[in-house]
């Protein structure tokens, strides 16, 4: 029997590190009464949250990515004022 060696149809794509679309938002604050919330990373799992960082306690959690804008632009206007 010959052995032979054969190719399948389909290669190993490589990937390529997707261009992420919150970085900016990574390291922003504001203050909620006397915590300051922290934008530390963006979600593993679905790149359109980001994980945030509440400093007095170290809690963590994800909220949406468009949330984080919408609060940034209000503290902006209201600095401006």
């Amino acid at each position: 029997m010959n052995a032979k060696q054969f190719a399948l149809p389909f290669r190993a794509k490589r990937m390529e590190p997707e261009h992420d679309r919150n970085a900016d938002l990574i390291g922003r604050s504001y203050e909620d009464g006397l915590a300051i919330i922290t934008v530390i990373e963006t979600c593993f799992n679905d790149q359109s949250r980001v994980m945030v960082e509440r400093d007095l306690d170290g809690h963590v959690w994800s909220m949406p990515a468009w949330l984080m804008r919408l609060i940034f632009m209000e503290v902006n206007r209201k600095r401006a004022a």
